[in-house]
């Protein structure tokens, strides 16, 4: 249990558990045990759970990803004491209806729809197949599979719960509440439960590889990540520097301070190629790995000019730092950690990430110190070392306007 309190008349409480995608032994189950999160449990029918939660004005939500799922709740504090009893309830004692199951599945199918939208988001989720082969608990889908929907059945998501949602890889967390009122709850709620087995997935070694999806669009899309590193490694901060000072956007951004105007990306690409639709950064976090990658749009006749440039720039990340651009990226993410770390719900997250991760939170104060700390030689470490291993490449859209894999390959050995 962790909690931080606020003197606000709101509360967000929730759990943040070690399980995931990365656990399911049917790809998607994780992703549909999100999606009965405060449905019909043992002793709670879905209506009461819907009717409480309404009379006491809570928001409710839920998210699974690769290694965690977490059930959040957004209340008031003198409602904390009741849904404390519904959390337990939801995740200690699900009962999983075979209705409340096919009700999920359009949920599920209306997420499937919305991320074929969102080319950006389907290219990072296609990154950690390419990077980790697709058979392995990194590399298969986060989100269910149209096919696999009737084959993760109630039976199927009864085992998962019993096998992953258990009291030893929960972390109970709290924004705005007292934290030994916290763990009286938690004692009246969760101490009864068996605390289950430990965490076990099987080894998720980093490959590289390659993925294209042909699609009849106007855009073409390119991911190209290489091995991170994972949330105890001592380059994460070094990482997090490097991923703000090459940043990058849309291109129908404005830019302006704090938009990443000043970011690599956006000055030597977006800035400088009328025909990029986008181009950005982005980073991934494991417990044993990571990526660290660079996404790119832009028509396909433009794909090799554009492909060349963010090749180019993912290579000089090794090179020379100016001291200038060291000092605003340290500055934009110390800004954007503690602005961040003001909203309610992202400190719920920062205190329930960092216990289950590491055991104990890390003060805002330390990771400042941590981050001013960052110097040109450990971000010129960090990539050196990530530019070493073998490219992951991913393309949507027209797969023939990317040139080859040993091709670009060959431009980082």
């Amino acid at each position: 249990m962790a909690s931080s309190d606020l003197p606000t008349p709101a509360a967000t409480i929730g759990l943040y558990i070690e399980s995931g995608s990365a656990f399911d032994e049917i790809p998607g189950t994780a992703h549909l045990i999100q999606h009965m999160a405060f449905k019909s449990s043992s002793s709670v029918s879905q209506l009461k759970m819907v009717t409480v939660c309404e009379a006491l004005g809570a928001a409710v939500s839920s998210l699974s990803s690769r290694e965690n799922t977490v059930y959040q709740i957004d209340t008031l504090k003198s409602s904390v004491p009741e849904l404390v009893g519904l959390l337990a309830e939801t995740t200690l004692a699900p009962k999983f209806l075979s209705w409340e199951v096919e009700e999920a599945h359009t949920a599920v199918k209306a997420e499937l729809e919305e991320l074929q939208q969102n080319p950006q988001a389907l290219l990072q989720e296609m990154c950690h197949a390419a990077a980790y082969g697709r058979g392995s608990p990194l590399g298969q889908p986060a989100m269910c599979p149209p096919g696999n929907l009737s084959a993760v059945s109630p039976a199927v998501l009864q085992k998962f719960a019993a096998d992953n949602m258990v009291p030893n890889r929960m972390v109970l967390a709290a924004a705005g509440y007292d934290h030994a009122e916290l763990v009286s709850l938690a004692q009246a709620t969760f101490g009864k439960a068996a605390g289950g087995a430990p965490p076990h997935s099987a080894a998720s070694p980093y490959t590289g590889g390659e993925v294209r999806e042909a699609s009849d669009e106007p855009i073409s899309h390119f991911a190209l990540s290489f091995e991170g590193v994972g949330w105890k490694d001592p380059a994460l901060v070094p990482l997090c520097v490097l991923n703000t000072l090459m940043g990058g956007g849309a291109s129908f951004s404005a830019g302006g301070p704090g938009k990443g105007m000043y970011t690599r990306l956006y000055q030597n690409i977006l800035n400088r190629y009328g025909f990029a639709q986008s181009a950005s950064v982005f980073n991934a976090f494991y417990n044993d790995t990571g990526l660290f990658g660079v996404y790119g749009a832009a028509p396909a006749e433009n794909m090799g000019h554009l492909v060349a440039a963010l090749c180019d720039e993912m290579s000089k990340m090794a090179g020379p730092i100016s001291d200038l651009e060291l000092s605003r990226a340290k500055n934009q993410l110390k800004s954007s950690l503690l602005m961040n770390l003001e909203s309610r719900p992202i400190l719920f997250e920062d205190i329930g990430r960092q216990v289950l991760t590491y055991g104990a939170r890390t003060p805002a104060s330390e990771l400042v110190q941590q981050i001013e700390s960052v110097t040109a030689a450990d971000l010129n470490k960090a990539a050196t070392k990530l530019l070493k291993t073998p490219p992951s490449i991913v393309v949507y859209g027209d797969t023939t306007c990317v040139p080859r894999y040993d091709v670009i390959s060959r431009q980082f050995a």
